[in-house]
């Protein structure tokens, strides 16, 4: 078995899932990743492909509309003969569109991993853009791959013939590495990660105002922050700590290892690696009940509360301290990575029978 792992979104934890994941795939089917150039670094024993996007977003928009610049990826594509196509990334992306058509005309099987099978609360233009146009790439998938089955229904609805359920696996290793002996807990809740508008920070600044300097609040990440957000929290730094910029891995080891609980507030969610990130540095979950939120949280000894009762949340923080999260080690890479071989082998069974 030969794939093709095509990903045109490798910011941010899209690039640390591939990271964690691929050369683990790698030992266990001959993988080919073909991804921007800014993606960093070799991951051996995968064979690595390189392509320009664009350094800024205006340039990226203008390649990735142009169908030369389509046609020369997937030209690099066809020449290893892949046995199949996995669309990890960027599935409404318009080479995808061009590349999918060439892909179903010599008869490859389509594999589709859908990371958000519904919009997030206020995304972007350019993520919305992708949420449309994939509706015309998603039915062209023998098989699809959601992380939680509560998904299934919206794959479906895109379009979806065949959907799978495959976990969202753990990228704590990259993390748990940096992980320093003296460090001690101390009473606080945190929220980490990029700030964005369905992540509920409001929710979260209301939550630690009713606590009342129980724990402090420490929010960490980069991204904009409402003016009214940031008022309140300059108004009291003695309740909140606030780190907006940029995380680097060993920073986020140091504040896992010093948190007491890690919060959740999502007004909305698809899924996310934090929970599998808190419970490897020994750190409870406190989440709103949304998305796959609903099946991560629990496997991790999490507690749930409603989405938008700030007092829940508040009461949620305080009753997991002390508690000791589970870490399901079967969702490391080196074991998940069967799972995606079993996905394509299935997958390649089934569209044998239909032809």
């Amino acid at each position: 078995m030969k794939v093709a792992l095509l990903a045109l979104s490798v910011r941010g934890a899209m690039g640390q899932y591939l990271e964690a994941l691929v050369p683990h795939l790698a030992k266990r089917v001959e993988t080919h990743l073909f991804v921007p150039v800014h993606f960093p670094g070799q991951l051996d024993p995968a064979f690595v492909h390189s392509f320009e996007t664009g350094r800024n977003w205006v340039r990226a928009f203008f390649r990735l509309i142009n169908p030369l610049l389509a046609r020369s990826l997937w030209k690099k594509i066809y020449a290893i003969r892949p046995t199949l196509i996995h669309i990890f990334s960027g599935e409404g992306y318009p080479w995808i569109l061009l590349i999918s058509y060439w892909v179903c005309r010599e008869k490859i099987p389509i594999f589709l991993t859908m990371h958000d099978p519904e919009l997030h609360i206020g995304c972007s233009i350019w993520e919305y853009a992708n949420g449309v146009l994939r509706r015309l790439i998603v039915p062209r998938a023998h098989s699809v791959h959601v992380h939680s089955k509560v998904f299934i229904k919206s794959a479906q609805n895109l379009g979806a013939h065949n959907v799978t359920v495959i976990p969202h696996g753990s990228i704590a290793e990259r993390f748990t590495k940096h992980y320093c002996p003296d460090r001690r807990r101390e009473p606080i809740a945190l929220f980490f990660g990029r700030l964005e508008p369905y992540k509920g920070l409001g929710l979260l600044v209301e939550a630690g105002l009713k606590l009342q300097g129980k724990l402090r609040i420490v929010i960490a990440g980069p991204g904009r922050i409402p003016s009214k957000v940031r008022k309140v929290i300059q108004e009291h730094p003695e309740w909140f700590e606030l780190r907006n910029c940029f995380i680097s891995d060993e920073e986020v080891a140091e504040l896992f290892q010093r948190a007491s609980v890690l919060v959740l507030p999502y007004l909305q969610a698809t899924q996310s690696s934090l929970p599998l990130i808190a419970a490897a540095f020994g750190v409870p979950v406190v989440s709103t009940a949304v998305g796959a939120f609903v099946e991560d949280v629990p496997r991790v000894g999490g507690i749930l509360v409603p989405p938008g009762d700030a007092s829940a949340l508040a009461n949620g923080m305080l009753e997991a301290i002390g508690t000791s999260p589970l870490y399901p080690t079967e969702l490391e890479m080196s074991a998940l990575s069967a799972k995606f071989v079993e996905w394509y082998r299935t997958g390649l069974e089934r569209a044998i029978d239909h032809q």
